[in-house]
């Protein structure tokens, strides 16, 4: 019976010269191989940085990565302790030290012949000075790289270790897509093709594995800025959503209804001011949701003046406002405010109901009646009256007409059930109009500049051709929220589509942090309201592309525009809560040292392709242990589909040699041509017509007029 120490004895390529927790240094045998190796039953190039090497212990055999390599001139004596220093001269003598970290613990499954290898997380015990350090098979560098799971049923298969034999590298989708991944790299290394790689890889695998269907039950949901992914998913029924354009396909036109938008995004896309417009933009958009009906029209307007007066003497009854020394000052102008109120309503041309106005103007004398009683003899310095106490009389009785009113127009009970975050469709046309209403409801002198300066911006965004087909802000609406949820997160078994691509590349600049803000909101939302009816969770993975465009560390402090800043808190706290609820975030970059730490801090696997600034680099050692950090020193010498993988989903980090993707399923993202167009070889004719006129919203007969 063999032990897997004497198993890999014969594999023997230096000791251990020195343990720390952290690393582990060793000087390599003067036979040991300068580059290929010969006797770990292959030849293979050693010794490698990042290539990978076994230290016994009791466990079984520490697996550790190769940080560095270096010669150091030592004296013979030194390296042969055994010898009597007299019997050599003292001469510089070159030995080659290797710097390694430990990453895991190799066990053996079997003890047979055929025995199998897993590496667990972590070392259970740490090897003495002068330990044996070992060269792992092929089997054992299979099994370094493949992590716990031995079979890698299930797995997806990202690439190939080149420093490890080019063991298969497979991850595992619950851990790489539930606790979020970042995808790292300057353009042109390939960060892009490996964003479309691992979906067409992930989802080949799922068909593989599920015999009963040929498609999977994911869901994929890519936010493209830059147009480059709409033509690599044609494979999979792919859903792309691009702003409205000549002749396009209206399943295809990207809708994001601005009844989706809740009263902070509002606030946020109308930039409005908090002290007297986000007020009014709020009750404006409660109102709208509840279906309260046009502004002007008089059933709306005795409607919420009776719901409202009602509401607040039953809570000045509650809270005993209106028999509080002080206090029943206030309550006292709400009775005289009520009073000319109602009276609008008694003298308003509409109210044609003869009963009805004989009720309101009761109602109104009534109010100022009850502030009349309640006045003392003395008045206020400021002048008006100091008040005694009201009873509770008095106010019941207000109270039983109010409802008299209700019965009487057949009004509910109390205004729907909303607010103005729930997205609830309403027409965007009314928005202003309500607005307007409001703010002539309130007495305060200035009121009506700031609500003007707040529709003017309204109606400017909102005229907005290319913002008004995405906002679908028409009369009408033809979406409701199933039919949104359906379309761009997925119907039921992903019967129309596994991807849906939602290309933002002709959002205008100064609206595209609020139109992801929502989307990424609702899919969010969506998520958790889908766990909280079901009781478990829907799968489902969100793809940022250039995430440091919407997650910039600067637009999550106070100076940052409203806008940019709702849109960078919907993604922390994605980034937060998000695989509680089963949304799995993937993020893209070139940029990463401008990426908001507390969300790049979230990803728990990295994919890091070429990174050649420095802020880069050293932002992305911080993000992995102290150990680890010299392992991203090859960063900016990676050459294109080259990267390393490490975090959850990596049990020990791993360079990779990314699958190369097929032409049609790559990212429309190439290199431009310079060379080829300049000596002919590729033509780039040029007609500035076609582009002039969808730019300018124009048609083909209005292009021929101009000519004419």
């Amino acid at each position: 019976m063999t032990s897997l120490i004497q198993t890999l004895g014969n594999r023997t390529i230096g000791s251990v010269e020195k343990v720390s927790a952290d690393r582990i240094t060793t000087l390599l045998e003067s036979d040991t191989p300068q580059a290929t190796a010969l006797n770990a039953g292959a030849p293979f190039g050693f010794p490698r940085i990042n290539g990978y090497v076994l230290i016994p212990n009791e466990s079984g055999a520490i697996a550790c990565i190769i940080s560095s390599i270096r010669i150091e001139r030592q004296h013979l004596q030194g390296k042969r302790g055994s010898q009597q220093a007299s019997d050599f001269v003292e001469l510089p003598f070159p030995s080659r030290l290797m710097e390694l970290i430990p990453i895991g613990t190799l066990k053996s499954t079997s003890i047979e012949d055929d025995a199998k290898y897993k590496v667990q997380r972590g070392v259970d015990v740490f090897p003495s000075v002068g330990a044996p350090v070992l060269l792992p098979t092929k089997e054992q560098l299979r099994a370094i790289v493949a992590g716990e799971d031995e079979s890698g049923t299930g797995r997806v298969l990202l690439g190939h270790c080149p420093t490890a034999d080019m063991a298969p590298v497979r991850v595992d989708p619950d851990k790489l897509f539930g606790r979020h991944l970042a995808i790292l790299g300057n353009t042109g290394s390939g960060k892009s093709c490996s964003v479309a790689g691992l979906i067409h890889w992930s989802l080949k695998a799922a068909r593989e594995e599920r015999k009963d269907c040929d498609r999977p039950n994911a869901r994929f949901i890519v936010l493209d800025p830059n147009g480059e992914y709409s033509g690599a998913f044609k494979d999979q029924d792919v859903r792309v959503f691009q702003v409205g354009g000549e002749g396009q396909k209206k399943e295809g036109i990207l809708q994001v209804p601005a009844w989706l938008l809740n009263g902070e995004e509002w606030a946020a896309f109308t930039e409005a001011a908090p002290g007297v417009q986000r007020p009014i933009l709020f009750e404006a958009l409660r109102r709208l949701r509840a279906g309260l009906g046009p502004p002007d029209e008089f059933k709306t307007k005795v409607k919420v003046r009776v719901m409202r007066y009602k509401r607040r003497l039953n809570s000045a009854i509650e809270d005993g406002d209106h028999q509080k020394s002080g206090i029943q000052e206030r309550f006292a102008d709400k009775l005289l405010k009520m009073h000319e109120d109602f009276m609008d309503l008694v003298d308003d041309p509409k109210c044609g109901n003869k009963p009805l106005r004989e009720v309101l103007k009761e109602i109104a004398n009534n109010a100022e009646q009850i502030e009349v009683q309640g006045r003392q003899p003395n008045r206020k310095d400021g002048g008006g009256y100091w008040h005694n106490s009201f009873s509770d009389t008095d106010i019941e009785e207000i109270i039983n007409k109010l409802q008299a009113i209700a019965e009487m127009l057949g009004l509910s009970e109390e205004l729907p059930a909303t607010g103005e975050n729930i997205p609830k469709e309403f027409s965007i046309e009314q928005l202003s109009k309500y607005i307007e209403a409001l703010a002539a409801d309130h007495t305060e002198r200035d009121k009506a500049q700031f609500v003007e300066t707040l529709n003017l911006r309204i109606q400017g965004l909102l005229h907005n051709e290319v913002l008004s087909s995405v906002l679908q802000t028409q009369s009408s609406p033809s979406m409701n929220l199933e039919k949104w949820l359906t379309d761009y997160i997925g119907d039921d078994e992903a019967k129309n589509g596994t991807v849906a691509v939602v290309d933002l590349s002709l959002i205008p600049t100064e609206v595209i942090h609020i139109i992801v803000s929502v989307l990424a909101r609702m899919i969010f939302e969506a998520s958790q309201r889908y766990r909280r009816e079901n009781g478990y969770s829907l799968p489902t993975t969100l793809v940022l592309e250039e995430a440091h465009t919407f997650i910039h560390r600067d637009l999550t402090s106070e100076s940052a525009r409203s806008a940019s800043r709702a849109c960078a808190k919907v993604f922390e706290k994605i980034a937060r809560e998000g695989r509680k609820f089963g949304l799995g975030l993937v993020l893209a970059s070139q940029s990463p040292s401008e990426i908001a730490p507390t969300v790049l801090a979230q990803c728990n696997t990295f994919l890091l392709h070429r990174l050649v600034k420095d802020t880069d680099q050293n932002l992305v050692k911080r993000l992995v242990p102290d150990s680890l950090g010299a392992l991203l020193r090859e960063l900016p010498s990676l050459p294109t589909r080259r990267a390393i993988l490490l975090g959850w989903a990596a049990p020990a980090p791993t360079l990779v040699e990314i699958q190369k993707v097929d032409e049609a399923d790559r990212p429309h993202s190439p290199d431009p041509a310079f060379w080829d167009v300049w000596i002919g070889k590729e033509e780039r004719p040029i007609d500035w017509e076609p582009i002039a006129r969808k730019w300018q919203r124009k048609t083909a007969s209005d292009s021929g007029q101009e000519k004419q």
